[in-house]
């Protein structure tokens, strides 16, 4: 018997050597999907098949570098040929390999001198041209992108856009093509692109369509729940008739349907596949029985979906326990006394325990509570690192050394470290760009045909454009790393934070560019060609990776429920299970809100993974009355957990209901203590 058989059960036995056809993995929560995954690659190159051969797919770089990291230690260097990426690093990997052999076509063209957009720059991008278009409305940028996100995913030209009576629906459709254009005249590429760019040089290409699929002969996907329609069609053209497709999944932890993940692709696995096995992967590791009593009792309410039901590997537990309290703050108040608890008894260590909820404004109750106890926590979800201030003004700089007409980078360059080009200055530099038909750089090069011989800003203009000339060469050279630190120095972004900032508040910047030049050293000593354009383009995926928050120490977790899909703890504490919450107000009344929510049926999964991140014990919680818009509301238990199995429960409700007027009364008492001195109505 494989030595990688050793230690599984039947059904992950069966998952691990299944050959011949397409695979579906239904991998219930805990129940040992990594494993699964990595023994099953591992079982291949032992039968003989090249890790040349082999593909993995994921969603995250860090799920990506933990797989690569645990078949290392399997394989050795045996793993090194092994392709462990995310969907839009391999689509990146592609088009560079497409531009190496000099192919042709739009995404070839575009790919010798990209650079890739993240969430920031796009929406810089849409606010430029929201202000062009002059729509005369706010409207919120993010949801306007979600919309174009959608057009493209969907590989909709810009004329074929369906109508639909939904402003920001409209909205997004007249600038569709303005963003799509001014894409393609700044050489960039989105995350977007990363998908759909290698699909549409595949759907045109039959010779490179049959080369890439001779050449990959096994392909697993991990989170397949998460897929979306266009990387469901990149798998489907990476897949031949010789490819042997393993899809790992849980329909009942598919909660991103907001940014694109089809729940549908993985109910219709077969449809897409024809001839697949489906093996159940049931056995849950992770949680105690009357945890998983609850979370099966909550899932199964669902439609439309793969029947499984999870079953505890570990005996013995404490029951679930549902809180109920008379309002937010007391619920808050309660949740921080049992962390405290839970900590002085020595229960749980501090990075053991997690209080979750469904939005994150549930986060200003409760941070005050554990700041009050001194109980160290961290929230998740925190800044990207490609939005920190500091490294995105030399990201600019850097990425302008590589594209001259990239004209986000160009705004953010001229005016970061300040120079004394303010923004009537961009805003004749764009008019004379226009005037002339060029790009801004252009207008930056010859400032002197168009401003006056005594303007201030005509030598700021000169010396920047007389900075750039000199950083290019550098920066294109050999020495990346020494190279990068220099144009730190010569742009002057230290010095700006030293002039600007306070001491203490400097040195957290300084420390924040510090760590993007330490990645710089890390890339060079990992590259075999350093090259600035594939660093910037690994940062941008990177960053599109929300920063986790790792402080220093063990800390208390706090995050939404979005935010903590993957991890485990001992002690969860869900918050706020309440009808306008959870399931949230933008499900139950959708035309209330610009943002379109997920369908109450991803919500009730939200709410199965939340209950199942927790090994050991779990806690539920609610209030009868909550303050909505600075006013209290009566508040109703979540109809998620409208059927939970009374035997795996201990109920509990502390203090009496309270009124409205009560309620109002002991509201405007609190104000009154926590009014600052001098304070007026």
């Amino acid at each position: 018997m494989s030595r990688w058989l050793k230690g599984l059960n039947p059904e992950q036995k069966q998952a691990v050597t299944h050959r011949g056809g397409p695979l579906l993995v239904l991998a219930g929560a805990g129940s040992g999907k990594t494993r699964v995954i990595t023994h099953r690659i591992a079982h291949l190159l032992e039968q003989g098949l090249s890790g040349e051969r082999v593909l993995a797919l994921t969603f995250t770089n860090k799920a990506a570098a933990e797989m690569r990291e645990r078949l290392r230690r399997m394989l050795g260097k045996r793993a090194e040929p092994v392709t462990l990426s995310t969907f839009h690093s391999f689509g990146l990997m592609l088009l560079r390999e497409l531009e190496g052999k000099g192919a042709t076509g739009t995404a070839s063209r575009r790919a010798r001198r990209f650079v890739i957009y993240d969430t920031g720059d796009q929406l810089a991008l849409l606010r430029e041209i929201l202000r062009r278009t002059r729509l005369g409305r706010e409207f919120d940028l993010p949801a306007l992108l979600a919309r174009i996100s959608a057009f493209k995913n969907a590989f909709l030209p810009w004329d074929e856009v369906p109508e639909n009576d939904d402003p920001y629906h409209q909205a997004a459709a007249l600038l569709y093509p303005r963003y799509i254009e001014a894409m393609r005249a700044y050489a960039a590429l989105d995350f977007d692109d990363l998908v759909c760019e290698p699909v549409r040089r595949l759907e045109s290409d039959e010779a490179l369509r049959r080369r890439l699929q001779r050449r990959l002969r096994a392909i697993l996907v991990d989170e397949y729940q998460d897929t979306s329609a266009a990387q469901l069609r990149f798998l489907r053209l990476l897949a031949g008739p010789d490819t042997e497709v393993c899809a790992v999944g849980d329909d009942d932890q598919s909660i991103y349907g907001w940014r694109g993940a089809e729940v549908k692709n993985i109910l219709r696995f077969e449809e897409h596949f024809p001839g697949a096995r489906t093996v159940i992967l049931h056995r849950n590791y992770r949680s105690l029985a009357p945890v998983l009593e609850v979370a099966n009792a909550v899932i199964a309410e669902n439609p439309d979906r793969h029947e499984k039901r999870l079953r505890a590997e570990r005996g013995g537990g404490e029951r679930v326990r549902l809180w109920s309290f008379p309002d937010g703050e007391a619920e808050a108040a309660g949740v921080a006394d049992e962390v405290e608890r839970a900590l002085r008894e020595k229960r749980f260590a501090p990075g053991e325990i997690a209080v979750l909820y469904r939005g994150s404004i549930l986060s200003r109750a409760l941070e005050p509570q554990l700041r009050a106890r001194r109980i160290p926590y961290r929230v998740l979800g925190g800044t990207s690192f490609f939005d920190r201030r500091e490294v995105k003004d030399l990201v600019a700089w850097l990425r302008l050394c590589l594209n001259p007409t990239d004209e986000i980078s160009l705004r953010r360059a001229l005016s970061n470290p300040p120079r004394g080009i303010g923004p009537k200055t961009l805003l004749r530099l764009e008019e004379a760009a226009r005037r002339e038909g060029r790009d801004m750089m252009w207008a930056v090069e010859h400032a002197g045909r168009w401003l006056e011989p005594g303007d201030r800003a005509l030598e700021p203009l000169r010396r920047f454009f007389e900075q750039l000339a000199m950083l290019r060469p550098k920066l294109r050279g050999t020495g990346l790393s020494r190279a990068v630190r220099q144009a730190v120095d010569e742009i002057g972004i230290v010095a700006a934070l030293e002039e600007s900032h306070s001491e203490k508040a400097a040195e957290f910047r300084r420390a924040d560019l510090e760590a993007f030049l330490e990645s710089v050293d890390g890339y060079c000593r990992e590259a075999s060609r350093p090259d600035l354009r594939e660093f910037l383009g690994r940062m941008a995926l990177a960053g599109s990776e929300r920063d986790q928050g790792e402080e220093a120490g063990p800390r208390v977790t706090l995050s939404t429920l979005h935010g903590v899909k993957g991890l485990e703890f001992g002690l969860v504490i869900l918050v706020g299970c309440e009808e306008g919450l959870l399931p949230h107000d933008r499900t139950l009344n959708p035309q209330a809100s610009d943002v379109a929510g997920a369908d109450l049926a991803e919500e009730r999964r939200l709410c199965y993974v939340g209950i199942t991140r927790t090994r050991d014990q779990l806690i539920l919680s609610w209030a009868r009355e909550r303050e909505v818009h600075g006013r209290p509301r009566p508040r109703a238990l979540s109809r998620f957990l409208a059927q939970l199995p009374e035997e795996s429960l201990e109920r509990t409700e502390f203090g009496a209901p309270t009124s409205p007027e009560k309620a109002r009364e002991m509201l405007s008492r609190i104000r009154e203590m926590l009014r600052e001195p001098g304070a007026t109505n």
